[in-house]
């Protein structure tokens, strides 16, 4: 792997998203990630969503540019193996439920003897202590603790339409390991970092979302939510999102259309434009019926007004701007078959050759990490018979 963090290996012990966005990063960034999964069935998001010959779109994209490994960490010879592993590890990512890794045995305690150098990160919902510390968490349970399903709906909470939260806790986390390993470049020393996705949430929501919960005390002027400053407005073919903030710009789109709506009183400034946001939404839908999103887009493009038409999300791929970065590849797995999907939104890497791999099926790179790390031969054939035999009961699982 080339990149910038193409010196470094990461053991990843983590599933579902947050802990593997977090290793797909590293991995993007040139990091040699070894994600070991336990026997059978491994990360569950292999089987979610979308999927063809055995593998999860999602999982796919997620674990790109990783290697497998299964080990089952309860057995004590795998263990043995994990252990020298960790000994030539520069990180450690786990996501397993708080009091897990202890009863395991390898907790950042029972491992940093071995590799003092180790930054070792631990995800968690709701942190490692605390009245919800032992809570099962979906990333939706942690929108409704921060607040973000609230700022959806106010009175008619809603969640958002992605799991946003288990990102915003990969980004984070990603970030604050490469801090540790610039750090660990000052000291020599590891350390232990716990990412409590509640935490990590109200630091990304937090700024905007809660804007009006920021100052306390008197004389604060308050100026409504973020939220209610822009509008989606239906055209002749769709929508469009077009950002009225500025009264100039209103009145730039109104003078175009040939409407008085910016001399309206209920309309003049922008205060009184969210005072009546459902009427000014009315009335801009109105004014936007027979045009079409191009034309509209077009025009007011040329007259400097904030626009963007509203893609689906079967028109994403098309659109002009995505298609003249090239932000989308379409690539193909040598199992799963034909994919889409973007590349990393940084350009230190030679994305000529992304990805270096594709997402591996439980156990792909057993005989390989294995061989590198010295196993007896005797040690490697019995966890790829058990690999094969996994694969088996699996096969018949599924059918």
């Amino acid at each position: 792997m080339s990149g910038p963090l193409s010196d470094y290996r990461i053991l990843e012990l983590t599933s579902t998203v947050s802990g593997p966005m977090t290793a797909m990063m590293l991995a993007d960034q040139g990091a040699d990630v070894i994600k070991i999964e336990p026997p059978l069935l491994g990360d569950m998001a292999r089987y979610l969503g979308s999927s063809r010959a055995g593998m999860g779109a999602m999982f796919a994209v997620l674990n790109r540019n990783k290697r497998s490994l299964v080990l089952d960490l309860k057995a004590e010879a795998d263990l043995i193996i994990f252990k020298e592993l960790v000994a030539s590890a520069d990180v450690l990512l786990e996501n397993y439920r708080p009091g897990v890794v202890k009863k395991l045995g390898i907790d950042h305690e029972s491992l940093s003897p071995i590799n003092p150098r180790l930054i070792y990160a631990s995800i968690s919902g709701y942190g490692q202590s605390g009245p919800y510390k032992n809570r099962k968490v979906y990333d939706p349970l942690i929108q409704a603790s921060s607040g973000a399903a609230s700022a959806q709906g106010g009175d008619d909470p809603n969640n958002m339409a992605s799991i946003v939260i288990d990102k915003v806790t990969a980004l984070t986390t990603a970030q604050v390991i490469t801090a540790a390993l610039l750090q660990r470049e000052k000291t020599g020393q590891g350390q232990y970092l716990p990412i409590s996705m509640l935490d990590s949430a109200l630091y990304y929501l937090w700024p905007d979302v809660m804007w009006s919960r920021t100052l306390l005390g008197e004389g604060i002027a308050h100026a409504g939510e973020l939220a209610d400053y822009f509008q989606i407005f239906k055209a002749k073919d769709g929508h469009v999102s077009i950002i009225l903030v500025g009264d100039d710009d209103l009145e730039v789109l109104c003078v175009w259309l040939g409407s008085t709506l910016h001399q309206d009183d209920r309309f003049k400034t922008l205060p009184d434009r969210l005072a009546n946001s459902a009427l000014f939404k009315a009335e801009m839908d109105s004014l936007l019926a027979d045009l079409s999103t191009a034309e509209i887009c077009q025009n007011l493009d040329a007259m400097n007004v904030p626009v963007a038409r509203v893609n689906s999300v079967d028109d994403v791929h098309e659109d002009a701007q995505v298609l003249h970065d090239q932000s989308l590849i379409e690539t193909r797995h040598p199992v799963i078959g034909a994919m889409r999907y973007p590349k990393p939104p940084f350009k230190m890497l030679d994305q000529d050759q992304f990805p270096k791999r594709h997402a591996p099926f439980l156990g792909d790179h057993t005989r390989e990490i294995l061989t590198d790390l010295g196993t007896s031969e005797s040690e490697i054939d019995r966890l790829e018979e058990r690999d094969r035999i996994n694969r088996e009961i699996f096969k018949n699982l599924a059918s």
